[in-house]
C-alpha cells in the first residue's frame, strides 16, 4: 500500500515553508496542517488574524494526505 501523501504527489510543485526557529509572536496557534487546521487558519488569516500553522512533520502526512475521500459541501446522505 502507497502512504506517500496523495495531495503533495500530485501538485506540480514543492511547497517550501519556512521551519520555526525560536520563537514568534502571534495572536493565533494552530496545531496540525491538515485539513482541519489549514482550513482554520485560512479562515481566520483572511478575517485579518495573525496566524501561525505549527506541524511536526510534513503538511498533510496524517489522515489529510492519506486517503482519497473528498470534502464536498451539498452531499446528502440518508
Amino acid at each position: 500500500m502507497d502512504e506517500s501523501n496523495l495531495w503533495e504527489r500530485t501538485a506540480g510543485e514543492e511547497l517550501v515553508v519556512p521551519v520555526l526557529d525560536g520563537s514568534r509572536e502571534t495572536e493565533i496557534g494552530v496545531v496540525g496542517a491538515g485539513y482541519t487546521g489549514l482550513s482554520a487558519a485560512l479562515h481566520l488569516a483572511e478575517r485579518g488574524r495573525r496566524v501561525v500553522v505549527l506541524e511536526a512533520g510534513e503538511i498533510g502526512e496524517g489522515a489529510s494526505g492519506r486517503n482519497g475521500g473528498q470534502v464536498l459541501p451539498g452531499l446528502k446522505q440518508d
